[in-house]
């Protein structure tokens, strides 16, 4: 999951300080630019619709529209820092430590949030249809809710201690570093198992 995060957001990025402005426009730094200024023009006004107007909500339960509007939410804390994001891949990273880290961290919070709640929704309309059960809606949607975010808090900690802005000959990124390689393990090993438990359990229902 740490691969694929670096993958779709810019975390580690670079301009030569000497020639920025020729650095920042070469066609490889062009195209992901590209790609993640169409995720946010058509991604933020559309989720803020989801959240306004909450659309074919009424067959769903009270749980399940929790869970669709913590969805929409956490899809949009992930979409609105892209212009900074888009800024830094063209540029380079300006923007300091602390901005680094609660960035990532942001990020990976809104990852896991719509990662879980995905995940909850799949489960709660497994058991609600096949086994006529409302265990979900016993527990209380609040608590269920809490309780997620509780879990993405925690999982997502890892992003505010390797993450680092490092300078070297090819400019300033943030990037995360591992060392010793046991750190490295320490942080895949929790995504990976999320990932795949939240994958399977969506692939099976």
């Amino acid at each position: 999951m740490e691969e694929f995060n670096s993958s779709l957001v810019p975390f580690n990025i670079s301009s030569t300080p000497d020639h920025p402005s020729t650095a920042s426009w070469v066609p490889i730094r062009l195209v992901p630019a590209v790609v993640l200024s169409i995720c946010f023009l058509l991604g933020v006004p559309g989720n803020i619709a989801v959240i306004i107007l909450k659309p074919n909500w009424q067959h769903l339960s009270s749980l399940s529209q929790s869970l669709m509007l913590n969805l929409a939410i956490s899809d949009l804390i992930c979409l609105l820092p892209l212009p900074l994001w888009i800024y830094t891949l063209l540029k380079g990273w300006t923007l300091g430590l602390v901005a680094c880290k609660l960035l990532t961290y942001l990020m990976l919070c809104s990852l896991y949030s719509s990662l879980l709640s995905v995940t909850l929704l799949s489960l709660q309309r497994y058991l609600q249809v096949v086994h006529r059960q409302n265990i979900f809606d016993r527990v209380g949607k609040m608590r269920l809710l809490v309780l997620l975010w509780l879990v993405t808090v925690i999982l997502s900690i890892p992003a505010l201690v390797i993450r680092q802005v490092i300078k070297d000959q090819h400019g300033t990124s943030c990037t995360g570093t591992h060392s010793p390689p046991s750190q490295l393990v320490a942080v895949l090993l929790p995504e990976c198992l999320v990932g795949f438990v939240s994958i399977s359990v969506v692939a099976m229902k």
